[in-house]
């Protein structure tokens, strides 16, 4: 099978540091042009690569017969970018937010779903080990019936100024944050949820929130979320109680209790040894930005469109998000 095609739609460090690096150490893909509005970031891209530049998404499909689109720019361009993908028959992978509100998702992932090509979108969280350690362990009930879950994400403010301009983000940290978390939990539960509550705030006297709370019932099981901006060193954990357990878990560390007996997991791997005075685990290479961008060229090297968050994924997600601002009586979209 020859290489698919892949053209990388923004150069900036979500493209420079993942993307492209991804896509090319993959066995089944290559990287042959770039589309980039700033003329530095674009030159310096073409000289680094060795590959040409051009000034949008349009003209790089116009000058190349790609197989795949990969999307790292700011939410607003989104639709318009996978539009144009789709339409030229190309295999999608687009960061998160898929979109700015859900009525845009659902143009998109119909778009594709017409067209037959595979998309994913970029979430992380579930490439993490541990993440996929505590799937397991929810998928096969073995903290029995699940009673609460609590999620805390703190990150630190982003560097870009698009995340603060709403035309160009769609909302702050809730329109950034949750959709990481509620990737994860739509893979838990079987029925989408019902927000109960919410909450955003704005600590900083930014254009959008950088503190939002909600409130989520999944057919009767509380879930609570809470991100913000504001961690130097970001953190993200996840508590899970069960009627037989418990676990919790951030990137590193999984921990938790199963019918009285205690587990513990550092990047999915088990101890080594525990010698009472230390517990040592095996050196970890994870890299979860690497492993999400290859799962999405595995399955778009096989034309599988089953991608662990296809765009009717997105959907679901933009849903949820939209009702958190309706639910708070904040509309980023009146600003468009």
């Amino acid at each position: 099978m020859s290489e698919l095609a892949v053209g990388v739609v923004g150069a900036g460090w979500m493209a420079t540091d993942y993307h492209i690096p991804a896509f090319t150490s993959h066995p089944d893909t290559r990287v042959v042009a770039v589309a980039e509005r700033d003329a530095d970031r674009r030159a310096a891209v073409e000289r680094e690569q060795a590959i040409p530049g051009y000034d949008d998404a349009a003209a790089m499909l116009s000058a190349h017969e790609l197989d795949v689109v990969s999307i790292c720019t700011p939410p607003s361009t989104h639709e318009e970018i996978f539009l144009t993908a789709v339409e030229a028959g190309c295999h999608v992978l687009c960061e998160k937010p898929l979109a700015l509100t859900a009525d845009s998702a659902r143009r998109m992932a119909d778009a594709a779903a017409a067209a037959g090509v595979v998309t994913q979108v970029g979430y992380l969280h579930r490439y993490y080990r541990n993440y996929d350690r505590a799937l397991e362990l929810l998928s096969n009930d073995l903290l029995g019936e699940v009673v609460e879950v609590t999620v805390a994400h703190h990150s630190a403010p982003p560097s870009a100024g698009w995340y603060y301009d709403p035309d160009l983000s769609g909302g702050g940290v809730a329109r950034d944050l949750f959709p990481h978390t509620l990737d994860v939990l739509l893979e838990v539960f079987d029925a989408p949820p019902e927000v109960t509550d919410a909450r955003v705030r704005s600590l900083r006297d930014r254009p959008v929130e950088d503190a939002a709370s909600v409130s989520l019932d999944f057919d009767g099981v509380p879930v609570e979320c809470s991100a913000t901006w504001t961690q130097t060193e970001g953190v993200s954990r996840v508590l899970v109680v069960g009627t037989e357990g418990w676990l919790e878990l951030d990137a590193e560390t999984l921990q938790g209790d199963v019918h009285g007996r205690p587990f513990e997991f550092r990047h999915g791997e088990r101890s080594l040894v525990d010698v009472g005075v230390a517990t040592l685990f095996p050196a970890s290479d994870e890299d979860a930005h690497t492993a999400r961008i290859h799962d999405f060229a595995d399955h778009a090297a096989r034309g599988d469109t089953d991608t662990a968050a296809p765009a009717a994924r997105g959907v679901a997600v933009a849903e949820i998000i939209d009702a958190v601002y309706d639910r708070c009586g904040v509309d980023w979209r009146a600003a468009r």
